[in-house]
């Protein structure tokens, strides 16, 4: 078989263990044969940088929290927020159509609605209002992704985010 037809047939193959078409010892088994065992090594690189990135976003969270609830000057806190928002959108866009898209969703959602109350310190805006407003925007946003991809979890974040920014307001 041309080397050609063999690199057509081991992507095809890789592309049913990413998305989980075949058992991944089939997959793996099936890439050793067509690719005389050279293909292996590449593949556990891979798995332990892919390993190592949702622990990385993992402590971003703690990281803005501390970010946000220190006395810092805002302009630092929002370039920090904005450096961790970008961090998020690369793992975000690898993971599209993997089980970990709603946690690098979730986490971008929380970044950025550090940012957005933030950004109410900077702009001297009433705080109380101007937050809630904000809370019901960003919650508004979190309750139409869950409709989009069908995630109770945002749905329940959002409403519950709609609820107390209303409650805020009212009491």
């Amino acid at each position: 078989m041309n080397s050609e037809r063999k690199q057509i047939i081991v992507d095809e193959i890789k592309h049913w263990k990413i998305n989980k078409l075949l058992p991944e010892t089939y997959c793996d088994f099936l890439l050793a044969l067509y690719t005389g065992g050279k293909q292996e090594e590449q593949v556990k690189k891979k798995k332990r940088s892919a390993l190592l990135m949702p622990y990385i976003i993992l402590l971003l969270l703690p990281a803005s929290l501390f970010v946000y609830f220190t006395e810092m000057n805002p302009p630092m806190q929002m370039s920090l927020l904005t450096g961790f928002v970008i961090c998020v959108i690369p793992a975000l866009k690898m993971s599209r159509g993997q089980r970990m898209f709603f946690y690098y969703m979730g986490v971008l959602f929380l970044l950025l609605l550090l940012l957005s109350l933030t950004g109410i310190g900077i702009a001297h805006l009433p705080k109380g209002p101007s937050s809630a407003i904000a809370i019901i925007i960003h919650s508004f946003i979190w309750i139409t992704f869950a409709v989009r991809f069908k995630t109770r979890s945002f749905f329940i974040a959002g409403l519950a985010g709609i609820l107390l920014s209303i409650g805020s307001f009212l009491f």
